[in-house]
């Protein structure tokens, strides 16, 4: 893994809830860290589930070794001020066990 190819500035957030005052909990996420990352796209699907196209991408997001990264964590990648894209972190892998990079799969633009 050559550090140049981690050139995405990626957002770790982390959710939180509130009491909306009617009983319920208000879901939030709020940043908690930055690094770089790169992001390698793997597989994607669609299906039609209730008359709507549903779509599924899955991603490898590889950063340097971190011991506050977990599948409770989302990232948010902003290439520009009109853009977000979204991953939900299904599994975060340490490579080798060597505590030098992480790989996290994650799954684009479905919500948690």
């Amino acid at each position: 893994m050559t550090i140049g190819k981690m050139n995405r500035k990626l957002h770790f957030q982390t959710q939180g809830r509130t009491s909306d005052g009617g009983g319920s909990q208000a879901v939030s996420f709020s940043d908690s860290f930055q690094t770089f990352g790169q992001i390698i796209p793997k597989t994607g699907t669609e299906k039609l589930f209730g008359d709507q196209l549903e779509e599924n991408i899955t991603h490898i997001i590889k950063i340097r070794y971190r011991t506050d990264v977990s599948h409770k964590n989302r990232i948010q990648f902003r290439p520009d001020s009109n853009t977000t894209r979204t991953f939900n972190i299904k599994r975060v892998l340490n490579v080798n066990d060597r505590n030098k990079y992480l790989n996290i799969q994650c799954v684009e633009g479905v919500a948690t």
